[in-house]
């Protein structure tokens, strides 16, 4: 199985997350320590859980990544970088278009108003989850 990773550049190292396994997280002082241990603590959290269906995808949006999900309504598309804006719809296609606008929207009245838009600095990659062998 293969589950999509955020990694979030912080003060001081680097934070990463799964969308579809929530409370797993890990952080690290470079982007490979990070990683190395993102994937040890979902290892782990697999010996004691059981495996969600991966479901969370990227789709990268005026170069902002995005992560698209299903809730129980239908889905959510937000990206990662811009705080405070999230689109919500029935189906994840509505959800994806309705944050291309959103973000292409947000970004215009920002430079009107003469404001940088927010830099970029997540990361996205999958974790690939071997699954376990029946005895």
């Amino acid at each position: 199985m293969r589950y999509l990773v955020v990694m979030h550049k912080t003060g001081t190292g680097y934070c990463a997350g799964a969308p579809d396994v929530p409370g797993c997280v890990a952080t690290g002082r470079t982007f490979e320590e990070t990683e190395a241990l993102f994937r040890e603590a979902l290892e782990l959290h697999f010996e004691y859980d059981p495996l969600p269906e991966p479901d969370a995808r990227a789709i990268e949006v005026d170069g902002y990544n995005v992560v698209v999900q299903r809730t129980k309504n239908g889905y959510r598309a937000e990206p990662q970088d811009i705080e405070h804006v999230v689109t919500a719809a029935d189906t994840r296609e509505r959800a994806e278009d309705l944050i291309r606008e959103t973000i292409a929207s947000y970004v215009e009245d920002l430079r009107l108003c003469g404001k940088q838009p927010p830099e970029r600095i997540s990361e996205i990659f999958f974790v690939d989850v071997p699954l376990p062998v029946p005895a």
